[in-house]
């Protein structure tokens, strides 16, 4: 039974490498479909090396205050990554960017994979759709997620010439509209469904957004839509 838990927990840590010693039991009972202790598990990480949360060296530029708002579209953007369950697909990763002026999700995908390409490739999605250059001088906010500071991920960043800041470590609400907007997502639309599969759950969730982005009222822009704001601010 220890080897068969090893291997699992090897192939949980290489899939989601952020993940802690308490998901990771979870994810391994859940899997496995046997009693798991946690204090094995840790045993078993910490024995192979396997550390789940590394502390990178130096300091990451964290941010001064805690509101995420802004007053001008893309001058702050925020990011994070959330999970949705897609039946025989099991759980999938949507990462999301949304400006923090006018609350558009710019960028998003669905993956099986929670690697870090992905998360990489929303916020490029983003970035083409808003015609982001050097010159814009864009701020990205984000969680400290090992995602965030992945090679993959910095080389956007660094290619588009983006500010990136932390928010401080145990305060979600530092980057709290990107967490507000996935809680709206997963009231109105995901919860609401029993998706089959990650093709249903990506059509379904695509045409929320889209109505999200376009035309549904949002309390804090008046009860405009992002898009009726952003028209108005550009007028």
């Amino acid at each position: 039974m220890d080897s068969q838990l090893v291997l699992e927990l090897k192939r949980l840590i290489d899939e989601e490498p952020s993940y802690g010693v308490r998901r990771l039991t979870v994810m391994a009972r859940r899997n496995l479909g046997i009693a798991v202790n946690r204090k094995k598990v840790h045993r078993i990480v910490k024995l192979n090396g396997w550390q789940a949360i590394k502390r990178s060296k130096g300091k990451r530029p964290r941010v001064k205050g805690w509101i995420s708002r802004t007053e001008y579209p893309d001058h702050r953007w925020s990011m994070d990554v959330t999970h949705i369950f897609c039946g025989r697909d099991g759980w999938c990763h949507l990462p999301g960017v949304i400006d923090c002026s006018d609350r558009e999700l710019v960028g998003w995908r669905l993956s099986k994979s929670g690697k870090a390409k992905v998360a990489a490739a929303a916020l490029e999605d983003g970035l083409r759709q808003r015609r982001i250059t050097k010159n814009h001088q864009l701020k990205l906010r984000s969680d400290n997620g090992l995602v965030f500071g992945s090679k993959v991920f910095t080389q956007v960043i660094n290619k588009h010439g983006i500010k990136q800041e932390y928010i401080t470590p145990y305060t979600p609400e530092q980057n709290g509209l990107i967490e507000r907007f996935f809680r709206t997502l997963k009231e109105e639309c995901v919860w609401l469904h029993r998706f089959e599969n990650i093709d249903q759950a990506f059509k379904v969730i695509a045409e929320w957004i889209d109505k999200y982005n376009q035309t549904r009222p949002h309390s804090a822009l008046g009860y405009q839509s992002p898009k009726e704001y952003r028209n108005k601010l550009a007028a």
